[in-house]
Formats: C-alpha cells, sequence, structure tokens
C-alpha cells in the first residue's frame, strides 16, 4: 500500500475511521458543551471512593483520567473491567458507568450493583439499556452525540469519553476542569493531526513513516505516569483498528523484570519494535531510567520509534500521543490491507458466547 496514494486510502477506509481519528478535537469540544449541560445534583458532592467502569473502548477514558489525574486525586480511583464491584462500595461511593452501545453485558452488571449498594451512580454512552436505567433511577446522564465519530467505534469515542467525564467527576467537587485546562490540550491535538494528515506525504509525515517503521512488527509500548493510559489507548486502538499485536510496559516497573526477556528468542531482534513514549514532564529520576533502558534495547539489537510530545500540561501531552498515534494506526490498518473498523475476532466471540450460555439479562 502506497501512504501517499490518498484515494486508494479513502477506497480502503470504508467505514470512515480516518473521520473518527481527526475528530478528536472535536469531539473534546462537544462533549464539554454537553456534560456542562447534565445536572448532577449536590448529593453527588463529597464521595469517599470514585469507580469507573468500562469494558474495551469505553474503558479507556477511565484509565486516561487515572493516569493524568491519579496522583493529584483527592480520594481513592479504582477502575473496574469485569462484571463486578468491589464489595466495599456503598452509599459514599461515586460510581460511573460507561458503555458507548448502551448494551454492554458487564457495565450494566456494574449498575445493578452499584444499585443494590446504594451507591450514587451517573452513566454515559449514546442511549441503549444504560440510559434506560439512567432514566429509571432518575441519574445523570451525558447522552454522546457521535457526529465526529462516523464509524462509531467506541475505541475512537475517546475525546467524548474522557471529557465527559472529566466534566462529570468536576461536578462533583472531586477536581477542577474547565476551559483553562482543555484549550491547550486542543490546541496540541489539533496541531499533531494537522502536521500528519493523509493529504501530507510520508517524505514530511511523521506518523506515515512511524507507521512503515512497526508495519510487519509485534509491537511493544512503554511509558510512565500521565502518558500510560494515552499508551494504553492507543495500544487498544492498535489491537482493534490495525489488527495488530501489541503490548503495554511502564517505567519504573518493566526495569525490574522486562529487560531480561529481552534475548530470547533470538526471532526477538527481527520481530520486536518498541515504542518508547517520552515526556519533559516526567520526574529526572524517571527520565534517566528511560535513557538506560534505551541502552540496554540497543544492546539487545531491538528496533525503537520514539515520541516525544512538545506540550506543556500532563492533559496535553496525553492527548497529543492519542492524537498522534490515531494516526499512526491508521497508516498501519492501511499497510495491513484491511478496513479499520470491522472487529470480526470480536462479533464472533460475542456471537459464540451469547449463543452457549444466552444473552445477558
Amino acid at each position: 500500500m502506497n501512504l501517499d496514494d490518498t484515494e486508494a486510502l479513502i477506497k480502503l477506509d470504508a467505514s470512515k475511521t480516518y473521520e473518527s481519528v481527526i475528530g478528536l478535537p472535536e469531539q473534546c469540544r462537544d462533549a464539554f458543551g454537553a456534560a456542562t449541560d447534565v445536572k448532577v445534583p449536590d448529593t453527588y458532592a463529597g464521595p469517599d471512593t470514585l469507580v469507573m467502569a468500562g469494558m474495551g473502548g469505553s474503558g479507556l477514558g477511565a484509565r486516561f483520567i487515572e493516569s493524568v489525574y491519579g496522583q493529584s486525586l483527592p480520594l481513592p480511583l479504582i477502575r473496574i473491567n469485569d462484571y463486578l464491584l468491589p464489595a466495599w462500595v456503598g452509599k459514599k461511593s461515586l460510581v460511573i458507568c460507561s458503555s458507548f452501545s448502551g448494551t454492554t453485558e458487564e457495565t450494566i452488571e456494574n449498575v445493578r450493583q452499584a444499585v443494590s449498594a446504594r451507591a450514587k451512580w451517573m452513566a454515559i454512552g449514546t442511549g441503549g439499556q444504560l440510559i434506560d436505567l439512567a432514566a429509571k433511577h432518575s441519574v445523570p446522564f451525558y447522552k454522546i452525540d457521535p457526529v465526529h465519530n462516523p464509524s462509531r467505534q467506541p475505541r475512537l469515542a475517546i475525546g467524548y469519553s474522557v471529557v465527559g467525564q472529566l466534566v462529570l467527576v468536576s461536578k462533583t467537587g472531586i477536581i477542577s476542569f474547565g476551559s483553562g485546562d482543555l484549550d491547550p490540550a486542543l490546541q496540541a491535538m489539533s496541531d499533531t493531526i494537522r502536521e500528519n494528515t493523509r493529504d501530507i506525504p510520508l517524505k514530511s509525515n511523521n506518523a506515515k513513516r512511524d507507521a512503515g517503521a512497526l508495519f510487519g512488527k509485534l509491537v511493544v509500548f512503554i511509558g510512565a505516569g500521565h502518558m500510560i493510559g494515552a499508551i494504553h489507548t492507543i495500544k487498544n486502538q492498535m489491537n482493534e483498528n490495525a489488527k495488530n499485536f501489541s503490548a503495554i510496559f511502564d517505567i519504573p516497573e518493566l526495569n525490574h523484570h522486562l529487560m531480561e526477556g529481552l534475548a530470547f528468542p533470538e526471532a526477538n531482534r527481527r520481530h520486536l519494535v518498541i515504542v518508547l513514549v517520552h515526556s519533559g514532564l516526567y520526574s529526572d529520576r524517571i527520565r534517566r531510567r528511560f535513557e538506560i533502558t534505551r541502552d540496554v534495547i540497543s544492546k539487545n539489537k531491538i528496533p525503537c520509534v520514539e515520541f516525544s510530545p512538545r506540550s506543556a500540561t500532563k492533559l496535553a501531552q496525553a492527548f497529543e500521543f492519542v492524537g498522534y498515534g490515531g494516526l499512526v494506526n491508521y497508516y498501519l490498518s492501511m499497510l495491513n490491507g484491511i478496513d479499520p473498523a470491522p472487529i470480526p475476532w470480536v462479533d464472533y466471540f460475542k456471537k459464540e458466547l451469547g449463543q452457549s450460555l444466552g444473552q445477558w439479562k
């Protein structure tokens, strides 16, 4: 596939994934306005724990928020990617349930458990059973209008998910989040998208070149701190959009084990590529760990691709990487010769599960 053949890219991308990827800034703008209009009762203020539940693409926002805001939160944040809420969830807990379709069985079960525990809860999605439950129990619901996600894939609704949930959480007093926080992020993602659109030739397009470096490889992402949630988003999109294997490891944890695993099999040198996601906002010690880790990777003769955000805040840097990585994944899917949107194995799995166990009630 010639990544400079725009007509061929458009033809292969039948589901308009590209428009969803470059629509990220507008998703964020829409979410900020629409979620701001959601009424959250005063009784939601002052929870002692924040629980954020969601699966797959609908769970990406929670990871993103945890990474960027986790160290400054005044209370514990727990992510749930399962059927079960912790037993300690109760009246003082705030549970946010996210399902783009509104029908995700694990998330619907989370709602039922939140109701049984008499927890405060709210939800985000496009409709389905989730909006019906929210109406039944008179709880806040941010209804996504996915006009800037024409592919209608949950993993590509990350702007709606992150900003929508940030606004809802801010309405409870847990964090402060406003246009002054969002504007630098909007600028950062808009700039990186504009510089790497599909009409820009490969010789001047970093995202196209990086996609070429990842093509045909097993991709391992390495990051730290506030970038981890954004990296997880791009890893997820690489799995689903490019149908490409990818994994993620974080510094400093990986420095205690992964480096020893680079030696074998010897085919690692041919089949692996490691993506190092840097940040000037990492601590001095973390930045030094990246330097030494890069040296270890080099000594093992494994190729690296490196990304360094230019923006100045944690939120902006995280969104900058999502904007850039989304385009890398788009171009990688084109090199792999596939329409990025369909997820045949996920659909097959859901069908088999439904046939063997019945539909979730």
